[in-house]
C-alpha cells in the first residue's frame, strides 16, 4: 500500500512539473511574440532615424515595409549573420537606392525573421523602401527559387528594383528570390 501511495505521489509531482514547464514555455513564447510585434509595429522610430540626417547611423540605410505580410524592418549595411540576426541586410555589392537594391534576411530561427512570409508575396503586391535618399514604392514582379550560387539576380539594372533573398526550408542549396520593380510614377 505504501508503494502505491509513493508511486502515485511521484506521478503527481511529474504531472505538476510537466504542466509548469508547458506553462512557462507558453509565457516565454507569448512574451517573444509581443516583443517582436512591438519591434515590427514601431514605424515612427524607424522613419525618424531615416529622415533625420543628423542622427542617421552610417550603416543604417532605411526601412522596408510590406503591408501584405505585416513586415516593417530596418535595413542595415551588410549581410553577415550578425547583421541578419537583428536587421534586414543590404547586400554590399548592390545599389543602395538607384538601380538593383539587394536585400537579405532570415525567415526562421532568429528573433527577427523578417522574411518569414515573403513566400506569400505575389506579382502585384506593393513594397515600400525608405532611405535617407527618399522613398520608393515597388511592385512585385517575380518570385522564384534560385541556386545559392546564382548571383545574376543581383546584377546592375537600368531600372530601379528590389531583390529580396532568403533561404528555403529544407533546401540547403537554394534561395527564394523575390524581385519588385519601381511603381510607375
Amino acid at each position: 500500500m505504501n508503494k502505491k501511495i509513493f508511486v502515485l505521489f511521484i506521478v503527481l509531482i511529474l504531472i505538476v512539473a510537466i504542466g509548469f514547464l508547458f506553462s512557462y514555455d507558453k509565457k516565454v513564447i507569448e512574451q517573444e511574440k509581443q516583443n517582436t510585434s512591438e519591434q515590427l509595429g514601431n514605424t515612427e522610430d524607424v522613419e525618424q532615424e531615416v529622415t533625420e540626417d543628423d542622427g542617421f547611423e552610417e550603416d543604417l540605410i532605411g526601412s522596408l515595409k510590406i503591408e501584405k505580410i505585416n513586415l516593417n524592418g530596418t535595413v542595415k549595411e551588410g549581410s553577415t549573420n550578425e547583421i541578419l540576426r537583428d536587421y534586414i541586410g543590404h547586400i554590399e555589392e548592390t545599389a543602395k537606392y538607384d538601380g538593383n537594391v539587394g536585400l537579405a534576411a532570415h525567415n526562421r530561427g532568429n528573433k527577427y525573421s523578417y522574411f518569414a512570409r515573403i513566400n506569400e508575396l505575389e506579382p502585384g503586391d506593393e513594397i515600400v523602401y525608405t532611405t535617407k535618399y527618399g522613398e520608393r514604392k515597388y511592385i512585385v514582379d517575380t518570385k522564384k527559387e534560385i541556386l545559392e550560387t546564382d548571383w545574376s539576380n543581383l546584377e546592375g539594372t537600368s531600372d530601379n528594383r528590389l531583390t529580396l533573398i532568403t533561404c528555403i526550408k529544407n533546401k540547403v542549396n537554394q534561395r527564394l528570390c523575390v524581385q519588385a520593380v519601381q511603381e510607375n510614377i
